[in-house]
């Protein structure tokens, strides 16, 4: 019932990130009406990732204070996950789509609303984590069925296109059917999850305020060391999502309804690689098999510049196309399900240092950097596409989008090497708080 939250938060981001700015810009000669221009389009995907991200550590911080008869993180889940729900639906119906200044204003607006409610609603849901699942496997293993739901939105978020035929504005009533399966799902670990039962009882603790709280975050090496990895990983893998409609059309020539053969390529891909995942996971370490899965995406990044020729390598593009998307769910498999139980092992031995059990402000601190980062890869795009081209007479700006993104996460593998952490590491007693500085 926790895991099956996940299929909220993909339901609507995934849709989010694979048809909004498509959506509102798609292009010359995709034949759909273009109702902002690409670089107005980004550039307000980006201001609405990058204000949401100041809610980040606040929200974390208040859910760890919190003290309710529903827990800590639950009532947060409870109140936010329908608003969240309906300012998504209201992202897709400009109610005046013949305006620039009106249309801009409400994709401000509901843009920005929306984000604030995910953030109210999936960082007390992912804290929740750490509490329900306490060994190393436990954490692995329910982050991977996080996945499959993930995976399981992601197919019907891809296939629903092909159910809904398109229309001068967009496909209005695939979105509301969206929304109404995240609204739906959201409320599953609501019912299904007894926060109190599960969590360890506690005692009072030492008031704190989020500054202070904020310090030790950040001082925090491990926690550092990660999350900085972890943000030039993603700004090669969200920058690659932000462009997969264009891929799709532009350079494979394709329809939407497309991207279910896509993501069906990629599913495969990803649940063969979970068992895999998980055994090597449990027998060496969670930072060997992430590395390996940060070299492996690294390697295949390059692979899209190729994809706009007749042929490649004597071989229809197509073709190519469809290798290159399975390999890619080899490290996507890796990325998703090991990133979770990492924060968790961080917030785990914070608290044999300090004490103070706070998982939310992790992965408060880890949102505040990562919406940040998410409002670069739109800016990344906006230059790409709008310097060098995105549409079907002039790619060269897609074509680009591979190589640019493998140098970002090859500088978060390097990054990662640093990290301290691993399972033999967990087990051992702090002598010292594990910051920077030696202090007590």
């Amino acid at each position: 019932m926790y895991a099956s939250g996940n299929l909220s938060s993909q339901f609507l981001q995934w849709a989010f990130v694979m048809y909004l700015a498509f959506y509102y810009s798609p292009g010359g000669g995709t034949g759909f009406r273009e109702l902002l221009p690409i670089g107005l389009t980004t550039a307000v995907l980006a201001v609405g990732r990058f204000l949401d991200g100041f809610l980040e550590p606040v929200v974390g911080y208040w859910s760890d204070r919190t003290r309710t008869r529903w827990g800590r993180r639950i009532p947060f889940i409870m109140f936010g996950g329908f608003p969240m729900c309906l300012f998504f639906l209201l992202m897709w119906y400009p109610p005046f789509p013949d305006s620039l200044p009106l249309t801009t204003l409400h994709l401000v607006v509901t843009n920005t609303a929306f984000w604030f409610c995910i953030t109210l609603v999936f960082c007390p849901y992912l804290a929740l984590l750490p509490e329900i699942a306490r060994s190393s496997q436990d954490r692995v293993f329910i982050s991977q069925l996080m996945q499959v739901f993930l995976m399981l939105g992601t197919g019907l978020v891809m296939i629903l296109p092909s159910v809904f035929k398109r229309n001068d504005y967009g496909h209005t009533g695939m979105y509301a059917v969206v929304a109404l399966l995240a609204l739906v799902a959201i409320y599953m670990p609501v019912v299904g999850v007894p926060e109190k039962r599960f969590t360890r009882a506690r005692g009072d603790e030492d008031d704190y305020t989020i500054l202070q709280a904020l310090k030790w975050t950040f001082t925090n090496r491990a926690f550092l060391v990660y999350v900085i990895s972890s943000l030039f990983m993603l700004l090669g893998f969200q920058t690659i999502l932000n462009t997969f409609m264009y891929v799709i059309t532009v350079f494979l020539g394709k329809p939407q309804s497309f991207t279910a053969v896509v993501f069906g390529i990629i599913a495969v891909s990803v649940f063969v690689s979970f068992f895999f995942i998980h055994r090597f996971a449990s027998r060496y370490s969670k930072k060997l098999m992430l590395s390996v899965s940060y070299l492996a995406l690294c390697a295949a990044l390059p692979m899209l510049y190729l994809l706009d020729a007749e042929t490649v390598f004597g071989m229809p593009t197509i073709t190519v196309a469809c290798v290159f998307f399975f390999i890619m769910g080899v490290p996507v498999a890796g990325i998703i399900c090991l990133g979770l139980p990492i924060i968790a092992d961080i917030a785990d031995y914070d608290e044999k240092v300090t004490g103070k059990r706070r998982e939310a402000i992790f992965f408060g601190a880890q949102g505040i950097l990562q919406k940040y980062t998410i409002s670069l890869t739109y800016l990344t795009q906006g230059f790409l596409f709008g310097r060098f081209g995105y549409s079907v007479d002039n790619p060269f700006g897609i074509r680009l989008i591979g190589p640019v993104t493998a140098v970002f996460v090859l500088l978060g593998l390097v990054i990662f090497l640093c990290y301290p952490l691993d399972e033999k590491t967990l087990t051992l007693k702090p002598t010292i708080p594990f910051r920077w500085k030696k202090t007590r």
